[in-house]
């Protein structure tokens, strides 16, 4: 069968397509200086002053005008929230939507602690570290190929981190990224099986509002596919997270 752009972009799960979409339409609008990003940025004074909520969502979907780092990001932004989006962790229709906003909100609270009084601006990259993290625990054994090195899919992150550091890059987004999908982890995975008891559940209204665009009822459409051939990454040099 052909694979033409149309066909991949269909083929994306729900959440995932929405994403991408909602991206690349708010990075034309700011590329064309149609949209001022101050407008989206995370800005807590603003936000508790002036009611300005929507800052506590929209920074997670700027990553910058379009260059190569942006493209780099999309494609980790959709490899890795795909297979998360249909991981079998994310059985229900509204799990995956729950476990975005969660991360959404514990990125700008996190933010706020490391860039007081505003946090960071932008929390792109950040957003996209925290689905790579998540993922990672849940198909930790996963195989990837790092720059002709073989890994695992638990130790992607940490690899990632320290190249940043090996090219001088900014490791901080990447951080904020991981410590709020550890957080996630150790509230969602952690505490239910070590002290039987569950912190946060996905409330009801998102199952009944996410069925009716999931095929099935199921927000990790149906049968985890085959293991897919280890993924390469690497060659370009570009940073995951930072500017």
């Amino acid at each position: 069968m052909e694979n033409t752009p149309e066909q991949w972009y269909k083929s994306l799960p729900i959440l995932t397509r929405i994403g991408l979409t909602v991206i690349f339409g708010i990075t034309v609008l700011v590329q064309l200086e149609i949209l001022n990003p101050q407008l989206i940025f995370l800005n807590w004074p603003l936000i508790i002053n002036k009611l300005q909520v929507w800052r506590l969502l929209t920074p997670v979907f700027f990553f910058g005008t379009f260059s190569f780092q942006f493209l780099f990001q999309m494609y980790f932004f959709t490899s890795f929230s795909s297979k998360l989006e249909q991981n079998d962790v994310f059985s229900q229709p509204g799990d995956y939507l729950f476990f975005l906003l969660t991360v959404i909100l514990l990125l700008a609270v996190i933010s706020l602690v490391l860039a007081w009084p505003s946090g960071f601006p932008m929390l792109g990259p950040s957003m996209v570290f925290a689905i790579l993290y998540y993922w990672s625990r849940c198909e930790p054994y996963a195989a990837l190929s790092f720059f002709s090195f073989s890994i695992k899919g638990y130790q992607f992150p940490f690899a990632l981190i320290f190249f940043q550091l090996l090219i001088g890059g900014n490791i901080w987004m990447d951080i904020l990224g991981l410590a709020a999908g550890h957080i996630y982890y150790f509230l969602a995975d952690v505490v239910p099986k070590e002290y039987g008891y569950s912190l946060i559940k996905t409330p009801r209204f998102f199952h009944t509002f996410m069925a009716k665009y999931t095929a099935g009822g199921g927000g990790g459409g149906g049968n985890r596919p085959a293991q897919p051939p280890p993924q390469r990454f690497g060659g370009g040099g570009q940073r995951l997270g930072g500017n």
